[in-house]
C-alpha cells in the first residue's frame, strides 16, 4: 500500500531511509527462499552457542535423531552396516583381543593362586585363622587399605556418616565414635599439651587411625598397613571440601542427618587401597599350560586322524576283496550260465537224437514188423516138394535158395526186433505107405531140409525139424515163430 503521494511524504519525513530498510526486512520474512537463506548462513553458529550455553540443542535433537536412526537402520540395515564398519570392525577386534588378554591373565592368576605354594600357604592360614581365603589374600597383597571413615560432630560428638570398604567387618560406629570422641576429651583433661592438642593418630597393630579435626567437624580414617603420607593430605582436603559445601548445616545441625545427603560420594573418595605392585609378566603357566592341551589336542586329532585313515583303508580293502569275490562269482556264474546253455544245447541235441533215433527205431520197428510179416507169410506159404519116396534134396534148388535167404532176411529183421526166430519145419508123406513108414519118411524129409537150411548158413537153434501126418502129400511145410 504506497498510499497517497501526501502520505508517502508524511512516512519519508517520520522515518526516512529505515522506512525502506523495513520493507526490505519485511520481504525478506515474506519470501521464503530469502529466510531460508538468511537462516542457513547463521544457524551453524546459532545452534554451536545454544549448545555451549546449556546443552538444549542436544536435548531438542535426541529424539528425532533416535527416530531417524531408527528408521534408517529399520529401511536399510546393510547401508548402516557398511558405514559403521570402518569403526566398528577394528572396535570389536580390539575389545576381543583386551578380553582374550585379560581371559589369560585371570586365567594364570587362578592357576598361580591354586597351583602354587603361596595360596597353599595362604589356604592354611585361612583355616587356621577361621577366616576366608579372600581376607588372607588381600592381608598378604595390601600394602594399605582405608577399611572405615567416620564423619563426627565436633560440637555434639555425634557421628554424621560412616562408611565401610568392602569385605571388611565393623563394630557399631555409633559406639566407635563416641570412643573416639572421650579419647580425646580423656587426652585433653588428662594431659598438658601445647597448641590445638587434638589428637590426630592412633595405632592398634596393623590398624592406624587419622584423624582430622575441622572447626566443626572431625573426619577420621581407619587404615589398615602402612600409612602413605597422601592419605593425610587426601583427609585435610575431604574434610575441606566438607566444610565448603555443608557448612550451614554443621552449624544447624540439632540431630538431624537429613542435609547431609549425598555426602557419601565424598567419603567413599576417602576408601582408598594399594596393593603391593607385581611386575608384569607373561602368564607362561597359562601359555604352559594351554600349549599343553593344544599339544594333546594335536595328538588327539593326529591319532583320531590315523584311526580314520586305517578304518578307510580297511574299508577300502574289504570293499576291494567284496568287488573281486563278487567279480568272481560273477565270472563263475557267467561261466555256469554258459556251461547251462550249451548243456540245454546238447540237451536238446540230444532229444532231438532220441527223437530222431526213436522215430527211425519206431520205423525201423515198423518195417521189421512189416518185414517180419512179409517174411512169415512168405515162408509160411512156401514148400518144397519130394518124388515118391524120397528125402534128399537138392540144396541148389530155387526153392531151397530163395527159402534159406528168406530166413536169413527174417532172422535178421527179428535180431532187430529183438526177437528169437523159431522155424519149424513140418515134413509130410503121403498116404501110400505104412504110418510107421509116413512117419520116419516125414521126419526124415523134415531133417535133411533142416540140414541144408544149415548149410545154406542158418543158425541151426533157428531151425527145428518135426514130421507131420496133416496133410496128404510129399512136401515140406514151415510154421514161424517169434519169441
Amino acid at each position: 500500500m504506497q498510499g497517497t503521494p501526501d502520505i508517502a511524504q508524511l512516512r519519508n519525513l517520520l522515518f526516512g531511509k529505515d522506512y525502506e530498510a523495513l520493507l526490505a526486512l519485511k520481504a525478506q520474512f515474506e519470501d521464503s527462499e530469502q529466510y531460508s537463506a538468511r537462516i542457513a548462513s547463521v544457524i551453524a553458529e546459532a545452534i554451536t552457542r545454544r549448545e555451549a550455553h546449556d546443552g538444549a540443542i542436544s536435548t531438542a535433537l535426541m529424539p528425532t535423531v533416535e527416530r531417524s536412526l531408527t528408521h534408517a537402520i529399520s529401511s536399510n540395515p546393510k547401508r548402516f552396516a557398511d558405514v559403521l564398519y570402518p569403526v566398528m570392525g577394528p572396535a570389536i577386534r580390539k575389545s576381543i583381543q583386551q578380553a582374550l588378554n585379560e581371559a589369560l591373565t585371570t586365567f594364570n592368576q587362578l592357576l598361580e593362586q591354586s597351583l602354587s605354594l603361596r595360596s597353599w600357604h595362604w589356604r592354611f592360614d585361612a583355616w587356621r585363622t577361621g577366616q576366608s581365603y579372600a581376607q588372607i589374600a588381600l592381608l598378604n597383597t595390601l600394602i594399605y587399605q582405608v577399611e572405615q571413615v567416620f564423619l563426627i560432630h565436633r560440637e555434639s560428638g555425634l557421628l554424621l556418616n560412616h562408611l565401610v570398604s568392602e569385605h571388611v567387618h565393623s563394630k557399631d560406629p555409633e559406639i566407635i565414635s563416641s570412643m573416639l570422641t572421650a579419647i580425646q576429651d580423656f587426652i585433653n583433661d588428662s594431659f598438658a599439651t601445647e597448641g590445638d592438642g587434638d589428637l590426630d593418630t592412633l595405632q592398634l597393630g596393623k590398624l592406624t587411625v587419622l584423624i582430622e579435626h575441622a572447626p566443626r567437624a572431625v573426619l577420621a580414617l581407619v587404615v589398615r598397613g602402612s600409612v602413605p603420607g597422601e592419605l593425610r593430605h587426601l583427609l585435610a582436603e575431604t574434610c575441606e571440601t566438607i566444610h565448603q559445601q555443608y557448612d550451614h548445616a554443621l552449624q544447624t545441625y540439632q540431630g538431624d542427618a537429613s542435609p547431609f545427603t549425598g555426602i557419601e560420594s565424598l567419603l567413599n573418595d576417602c576408601l582408598v587401597k594399594k596393593h603391593k605392585t607385581k611386575e608384569k609378566c607373561h602368564p607362561w603357566l597359562a601359555y604352559t599350560l594351554l600349549l599343553t592341551l593344544l599339544g594333546a589336542l594335536a595328538w588327539w586329532v593326529y591319532q583320531y586322524e590315523q584311526h580314520q585313515a586305517l578304518l578307510i583303508q580297511q574299508a577300502a580293502e574289504v570293499e576291494q576283496a567284496q568287488q573281486i569275490a563278487l567279480q568272481t562269482l560273477t565270472q563263475q556264474l557267467q561261466q555256469q550260465q554258459s556251461q547251462q546253455a550249451a548243456l540245454q544245447v546238447s540237451l536238446q541235441t540230444l532229444l532231438d537224437q532220441q527223437q530222431q533215433q526213436t522215430a527211425q527205431q519206431a520205423k525201423q520197428a515198423a518195417d521189421n514188423a512189416a518185414t517180419i510179416a512179409a517174411l512169415s507169410q512168405q515162408i509160411e506159404a512156401a514148400s518144397h516138394t519130394f518124388d515118391k519116396a524120397q528125402t534128399d534134396i537138392d540144396p541148389k534148388h530155387p526153392g531151397i535158395v530163395t527159402l534159406s535167404k528168406d530166413i536169413l532176411a527174417l532172422l535178421h529183421a527179428a535180431q532187430q526186433a529183438n526177437k528169437t526166430l523159431q522155424v519149424i519145419i513140418l515134413g509130410h508123406a503121403d498116404g501110400s505107405g505104412s504110418v510107421t513108414l509116413n512117419q520116419q519118411m516125414s521126419q526124415q524129409r523134415a531133417d535133411n531140409l533142416r540140414n541144408v537150411l544149415i548149410q545154406a548158413g542158418i543158425p541151426a537153434f533157428v531151425l527145428a525139424a518135426h514130421s507131420s501126418n496133416q496133410k496128404n502129400e510129399r512136401s515140406t511145410h514151415y510154421r514161424v515163430s517169434l519169441y
